[in-house]
């Protein structure tokens, strides 16, 4: 993979961070293929981007300012293929309150599959994983 493509994956990467941060599903949804793939860490595996955009914005306000606190970072990019990258991150989110529960500090591991789409990289398969 050439430094070009490495970079341009770690904008994919930073951008999509900062529009879930921002709670932007819509310009969230415009990094992943229409045929996307999401299995969240809840179990839940959405199959397109409309159902996984839909299903992430669908949260309690108060989680949606918690956002603020939640960070990611890029682990391993690894080409696969031509054209295809395997991207693990791992995620932050301290003090993250569920309603009528206490704080409690969350992380994970994300892997994402990326994919060139006429030279723009988009996600076309994630797996979130809680760790903690």
């Amino acid at each position: 993979m050439n430094a070009k493509d490495q970079q341009d994956i770690m904008d994919v990467m930073a951008a999509t961070t900062d529009l879930w941060k921002a709670h932007d599903m819509d310009g969230w949804g415009q990094y992943f293929t229409e045929d996307a793939d999401f299995v969240a860490h809840s179990g839940l595996w959405w199959t397109s981007r409309h159902d996984n955009v839909e299903g992430h914005r669908d949260v309690p306000e108060t989680v949606v300012r918690q956002k603020r606190n939640y960070t990611q970072r890029i682990e391993a990019i690894d080409e696969i293929a031509p054209g295809v990258a395997l991207v693990h991150t791992r995620w932050d989110w301290p003090d993250h309150v569920q309603p009528g529960k206490p704080a409690q500090d969350r992380s994970g591991i994300i892997s994402y599959v990326l994919v060139d789409n006429d030279e723009r990289w988009l996600i076309r398969s994630a797996h979130n994983t809680r760790v903690s």
